[in-house]
């Protein structure tokens, strides 16, 4: 399936483009930035150029750049589509600091949310997050999230300097709000 623009209510979603890049890097650079990815080391710029020209190759990876309505680039959202199990693995970052608490993320992951049960016909989204992500953690809520399980001590926080555990959180077509 061909990724197309999408406007919502007060941002853009477009393809990935390797001119990203740079912007990527320059928030995976900052320690208040990862402090809850998993991805804590920023990459090099062949391998951010190499990653995105391995998602839009991808038959079952959908990412889309999040733009704001000036169509300044302040974040990305993935899609990762499992076919056999009808499962989607979703991921989100806002890497522009300025763009935090302006409902970025919840109007992305609507979509996206949307966009696996409308389009893919998933049984299952899921998402995993560190459990001392309580911002995040709220939204996934109201989003129809549900807590699953906790993951102790899976990841080493190269920001915090503590194991951190993960917390994973799906949402079942059953229980979708259509």
């Amino acid at each position: 399936m061909k990724i197309k623009n999408v406007k919502l209510n007060n941002l853009f979603l477009r393809p990935l483009k390797l001119s990203d890049a740079p912007i990527f890097i320059s928030w995976f650079a900052d320690k208040e930035v990862v402090k809850y990815l998993m991805l804590q080391k920023s990459p090099s710029i062949s391998e951010e150029k190499k990653w995105i020209t391995t998602q839009i190759k991808s038959k079952n990876s959908y990412v889309w750049s999040i733009l704001d309505n000036k169509k300044s680039l302040v974040g990305n959202i993935n899609l990762r589509y499992e076919n056999k199990n009808k499962l989607a693995h979703l991921g989100v970052v806002i890497g522009e600091k300025t763009a935090w608490g302006r409902g970025y993320g919840r109007q992305a992951m609507q979509f996206m949310i949307d966009f696996a049960f409308k389009n893919l016909k998933c049984n299952r989204v899921e998402l995993m997050v560190f459990s001392n992500n309580i911002r995040a953690k709220k939204l996934y809520k109201k989003l129809g999230f549900v807590l699953e399980g906790k993951q102790r001590q899976k990841h080493y926080n190269l920001i915090t300097k503590k194991f951190e555990d993960d917390e994973i959180y799906s949402i079942l077509r059953r229980e979708y709000k259509k």
